[in-house]
């Protein structure tokens, strides 16, 4: 028979043992992209990867599963998370807030608050800031991250409009049209009475934010690819709306075609 001490020795080894084959053991990493091979409007699918991987990779195996033939719109194409951006309840909540101190002024209300449901209808996921054209994710290496986690990835079709939001009465879907300036769309919208008069920002579909010329003193032709987003500021004598425009136009780049 053993004796209790050595019992109890032997009985600590084993513990010990089996700790530290637990601790030894890797942890299983995993990545999972829920995918839109055929933009948003088709069904999604899930690709495993037991591991880290490449976005190049990932973007090769998801151009397996596209089943139409036409090409991606790769400027539209986005990696996002599965997680909303963090501001996007906050500013909504100061929309809504701004809707209800302006419930004088109907139209300027309903701007407010029609801008506020766009946002929570159309913006899910926070949107990263990498490209998404297979040639260039392939060629340079800066472009092509390692992923680790849960993300989704969307293979866009090209849009046939553009969108016009901001300070009008509610956001607009106007047709894309080639050398079609900002100024132009806006003709086709009315601005409120605040709306800012010398410049919009433009998000183009690749994320890209740029500022546009509308005023006659400072024309200068600049290009909006379709599905662009043309975002019209507040202004007004009485308020300064620069940080909630800026907080705006920030959001609507997490916008997915």
């Amino acid at each position: 028979m053993f004796s209790l001490p050595l019992l109890l020795s032997r009985y600590r080894c084993s513990v010990l043992a089996s700790l530290c084959l637990f601790i030894s053991m890797p942890s299983l990493a995993q990545t999972i992209i829920t995918l839109y091979a055929n933009g948003t409007s088709a069904a999604a699918v899930t690709l495993h990867y037991a591991e880290p991987v490449r976005l190049a990779h990932v973007v090769s195996d998801s151009l397996k599963q596209r089943t139409i033939t036409e090409t991606p719109y790769w400027l539209g194409s986005s990696l996002s998370t599965t997680t909303a951006p963090k501001n996007k309840q906050a500013l909504i909540t100061q929309l809504t807030q701004l809707s209800q101190q302006h419930h004088d002024d109907t139209v300027v209300s309903d701007s407010f608050a029609n801008t506020a449901q766009w946002l929570q209808q159309h913006i899910q996921y926070q949107r990263l800031p990498v490209d998404i054209d297979i040639d260039k994710v392939r060629l340079n290496k800066s472009d092509n991250p390692l992923l680790n986690g849960n993300y989704q990835l969307q293979l866009a079709n090209r849009p046939t409009s553009v969108i016009v939001i901001g300070a009008i009465e509610k956001p607009q879907t106007i047709k894309w049209q080639p050398r079609m300036a900002a100024k132009a769309y806006l003709a086709q919208v009315t601005p409120l009475s605040i709306a800012a008069n010398s410049e919009v920002t433009v998000i183009q579909p690749d994320g890209v934010v740029q500022q546009h010329p509308i005023a006659y003193w400072n024309n200068n032709h600049k290009d909006i690819a379709p599905g662009a987003i043309i975002f019209l500021g507040y202004q007004s004598l009485f308020h300064n709306y620069s940080e909630l425009n800026h907080a705006i136009s920030s959001m609507l780049i997490n916008r997915t075609l």
